[in-house]
């Protein structure tokens, strides 16, 4: 009988001991992973990568699909092309927002850009940088299927929140370069962006990640 009561104290106490310290390593794990990223990035000064984007417009019950190119300078620069028919470009850099299609040049301040301002900014850390540093804003989960890491990252933040319902990112084996995004919205909306062959450390022209003057 004292021995089953020992036993019985002994489990009770492993297991308070794995609910207490579970949700930590599982922080600990998400982490490690982070940093695992960043530590295959540290290298990567440029990146350009092709990409095919369909957008789900849920009331319409329709997609609606464009071809791009990404180009990131890191730490802080992105270059988003949008080819014909759309013929967009974004630029997003330490200025603020700027975009350009057929009828010129608008550029949009940090201040005034709002949400957009902190949703494409996150994509750019998302895309290159350090991730740790979502945290602050998203809850981030993490699964590691074959050596890839996919992301799922929800806002905390309620600005966001009113928006987006989560981001999604897929990497491939080797890390730093990411296959996949999604960015599922408040509304229903969802857009499917596949990356293809990415090109590193190719030299990009200063004025190439700068929207030319107005």
């Amino acid at each position: 009988m004292t021995i089953d009561r020992r036993h019985l104290l002994l489990s009770l106490a492993a297991a308070s001991t794995a609910m207490l310290v579970g949700p930590a390593v599982q922080a600990d794990q998400v982490g490690e992973a982070l940093k695992r990223v960043l530590a295959a990035r540290q290298p990567i000064k440029t990146m350009q990568a092709s990409f095919k984007q369909k957008r789900l417009i849920g009331l319409l019950a329709t997609a609606v699909e464009s071809k791009g190119k990404l180009t990131i300078v890191r730490p802080n620069r992105l270059r988003w092309d949008l080819l014909p028919p759309d013929g967009v470009t974004y630029w997003i850099g330490p200025e603020g927002l700027a975009m350009a299609n057929q009828d010129g040049v608008a550029k949009i301040g940090k201040s005034a850009a709002g949400r957009f301002a902190t949703v494409l900014t996150d994509l750019l850390v998302m895309l290159g940088g350090d991730m740790a540093k979502l945290r602050k804003r998203y809850e981030l989960t993490i699964q590691e299927p074959d050596g890839r890491l996919i992301l799922t990252a929800k806002p905390k933040s309620k600005k966001v929140a009113k928006h987006i319902a989560k981001l999604v990112m897929e990497t491939t084996q080797q890390l730093w370069q990411v296959k996949r995004v999604e960015i599922i919205e408040k509304n229903g909306d969802q857009s499917v962006i596949e990356f293809g062959k990415t090109d590193k450390n190719k030299p990009i022209k200063p004025s190439f990640m700068k929207p030319p003057p107005d």
